[in-house]
C-alpha cells in the first residue's frame, strides 16, 4: 500500500478548519464587511461552500473561531513577552511593551477588529467568543495589577475596575494610531500608558469612592 504524497494527502478535520480560519481572516482583512461570504471564504481557502458549511455550520461560528483564534496568538505573544521580565513591575511594562509592538500594531487588523465587534450584539457565537477572550484578557491584567502592588506595597481598592480602564485605554490609543499613525507613535503610546501606572502608584484606585 502506497503512502499518498503530501500534495495529494487528505487534511484532517483540525487542518481543514485552521484552513478556513486562515481564509476568513484574509477576506476581512482584505475585503472588511464584505468577506463575511461563505462563497468568497470558501473561494479564498480552495474548498467547497459544502465542505465549510460541514465544519463550521454556519458563516457565524466560523468569524468566532476566526475572533478567538486571533484573539489567543495575540495574549500569547503577551504572555510570552511578560514570561521573559522579572519583577512584578517588569512583567507589568512588557506587558505594555508588546501591546505597542509591530505585531500588535497592525493597521491591517483594524477592518478585521471592526467587523468582529460590529457582530458581538447579533451573533451569539461571536458575542461567546468575545466573552471568554475578553475574560482572559482582563483576568491576566488584574493578575499583573495585584502582583505589582503586592510586590510594592500599594493598594488597588478594586483591581477589576483599574483593569478595564487600562485596556480601554490601550483600546483606544491602538484604534487612534491605526486610524492615523501620524497621530503618534507607539513609544508615545508606551509613555501614556506608563504615565497611567505612575499615578495607579500614587493613589489612582485606592479608595472605593465611585463618581
Amino acid at each position: 500500500m502506497t503512502t499518498p504524497s503530501p500534495k495529494n494527502r487528505r487534511a484532517e478535520p483540525d487542518e481543514r478548519r485552521e484552513m478556513l480560519v486562515a481564509a476568513t481572516l484574509r477576506c476581512l482583512a482584505r475585503d472588511g464587511h464584505a468577506g463575511i461570504s461563505v462563497r468568497r471564504i470558501a473561494t479564498e481557502a480552495g474548498v467547497s461552500v459544502g465542505l465549510l458549511n460541514h465544519h463550521f455550520g454556519s458563516i457565524d461560528a466560523l468569524i468566532a473561531d476566526t475572533y478567538q483564534k486571533i484573539a489567543s496568538e495575540l495574549t500569547t505573544a503577551l504572555l510570552q513577552e511578560i514570561q521573559q521580565a522579572g519583577t512584578p513591575a517588569e512583567k507589568i511594562d512588557a506587558f505594555l511593551t508588546g501591546s505597542f509592538s509591530p505585531r500588535v500594531m497592525d493597521p491591517q487588523l483594524l477592518g478585521v477588529w471592526v467587523v468582529f465587534w460590529s457582530l458581538i450584539r447579533h451573533s451569539e457565537h461571536v458575542s461567546q467568543s468575545h466573552e471568554k477572550s475578553y475574560r482572559a484578557y482582563l483576568d491576566l491584567l488584574r493578575q499583573l495589577l495585584d502582583d505589582m502592588a503586592a510586590s510594592e506595597g500599594f493598594v488597588i481598592h478594586d483591581t477589576r475596575l483599574a483593569a478595564i480602564g487600562l485596556s480601554a485605554m490601550l483600546d483606544g490609543l491602538w484604534i487612534e494610531w491605526c486610524l492615523n499613525p501620524e497621530t503618534f507613535s507607539p513609544a508615545n503610546g508606551l509613555h501614556i500608558c506608563r504615565c497611567w501606572i505612575k499615578g495607579l502608584r500614587h493613589g489612582a484606585f485606592s479608595t472605593d469612592d465611585v463618581l
